[in-house]
């Protein structure tokens, strides 16, 4: 963080990108099931999940822009926002024409940036919270599985597309 950063800061920062990649995404969400748009908040048809993927990726390009751009902070921040961005486009692509895990691909995605981060550090930083990161993966995954959400293909693409296009990303941006 810059220099002269305080506490009171960091709980703006927080909330912004909590407002900014969360609460306005499931606003979208909530309208765009009282407008009739999508069924179920589940979003089971992979055709009602490209409008709400939409949405969400454009939160989030905004919300990177502004961290690269706009505000001073470190460029780690903007960094895996626009990875974020990046999966949630491709999430969005692979829609039209087959349902892939977004669980996966966002689970996949954090690990694939920590990686990505541990091995650009000689202190290895991140070795600590890998093996649990990778159990709450499973346990995630295995929730979609055993709520037929998915098929082991689904999560199995959406898991290795968020670990593969993430740490790739940060590795060729830093």
């Amino acid at each position: 963080m810059p220099i002269g950063f305080s506490a009171t800061s960091g709980v703006v920062l927080v909330g912004l990108i909590f407002i900014t990649t969360c609460i306005i995404p499931v606003l979208s969400l909530y309208i765009l099931k009282l407008s009739g748009s999508i069924s179920s908040f589940s979003l089971d048809d992979k055709g009602e999940r490209i409008t709400p993927m939409i949405y969400t990726g454009v939160m989030y390009g905004i919300t990177a822009y502004m961290f690269a751009n706009k505000l001073e902070l470190g460029e780690m921040i903007a960094v895996y926002l626009g990875i974020s961005t990046l999966l949630i486009l491709l999430a969005g692509i692979i829609t039209f024409f087959w349902k892939i895990s977004l669980h996966g691909i966002g689970v996949g995605g954090f690990i694939g940036f920590l990686l990505g981060l541990n091995m650009q550090s000689s202190l290895a930083y991140f070795n600590f919270i890998l093996p649990p990161l990778f159990i709450i993966a499973a346990l995630v995954l295995s929730a979609r599985l055993k709520l037929n959400a998915h098929t082991p293909q689904q999560v199995y693409v959406g898991f290795v597309l968020g670990i593969c296009s993430s740490f790739v990303s940060l590795m060729i941006y830093t």
